[in-house]
């Protein structure tokens, strides 16, 4: 049975306050000819990637049931080499909002990413970076966020599922995740259908399949990082 991760935990919470900083990342100024010459071989072998703006969360804390959180700008390029190359310790981590989807059944479902990208081979609750799109003036608008990237990789809309009060909030490493439950009135077949369908239609789908998870077993079958396998740990015992 899959247990959850050690050093992994997550922590329930009301509310986020997400502010920006003009702060620059030092890591990039310092490793930018190393950063360069690595994304010109990247950009070779993995055409679908998009030097865009992308926002690292530069400090955080908790107070009482808020997550306050600091996020700094920086390219995309600069964060792939940092994180493939081991996730050197910066100051800065790798924080993302995701989306649980819970079925009628109580299932979980997760998307497996279309060869070429970034998480290719994994099977996690849907998600992306933070970009320029989320950042506005008082600072990340963490729900938009993540229905927007819920909207891209399933098609799914508010009005599709009813919004669990509050946050999730994952720990693990140089990864922090930033989730919304999900639950949805259809059962868990019938909803994996509806992404599908969702999927087919486009002409570059972000994910490639929809993996249900019906229990803690479950999650031994596909590839999960450990954030999500944390998650899924604790949304599958309650």
């Amino acid at each position: 049975m899959a247990d959850e991760p050690v050093n992994v935990r997550t922590i329930p919470i009301s509310t986020c306050a997400l502010s920006l900083t003009d702060a620059t990342w030092r890591f990039a100024e310092e490793n930018a000819p190393a950063i360069d010459a690595y994304w010109r071989q990247a950009s070779v072998e993995r055409p679908k990637l998009f030097n865009g703006v992308i926002h690292l969360l530069s400090s955080w804390q908790l107070i009482e049931d808020t997550f306050v959180g600091t996020f700094l700008r920086t390219d995309f390029k600069s964060f792939l080499y940092w994180r493939e190359t081991g996730y050197a310790e910066t100051g800065v981590k790798d924080a993302f909002g995701s989306s649980l989807i819970r079925a009628a059944d109580g299932a979980v479902l997760l998307g497996c990413q279309t060869e070429g990208n970034m998480n290719s081979g994994l099977a996690y609750p849907p998600s992306g970076m933070i970009d320029a799109a989320d950042a506005g003036p008082n600072g990340i608008d963490i729900d938009a966020h993540i229905l927007r990237e819920l909207n891209e990789e399933s098609g799914l809309r508010p009005g599709d599922l009813t919004r669990v009060p509050g946050y999730l909030v994952t720990l693990a490493g140089a990864l922090v995740s930033i989730a919304i439950e999900w639950r949805s009135a259809l059962e868990a077949e019938a909803l994996r259908a509806r992404i599908l369908e969702h999927i087919h239609a486009q002409a570059t789908p972000e994910l490639a399949d929809i993996v249900i998870v019906r229990r803690r077993e479950d999650i031994d079958a596909v590839n999960v990082p450990p954030y999500a396998r944390a998650l899924l740990g604790r949304i599958l015992r309650a």
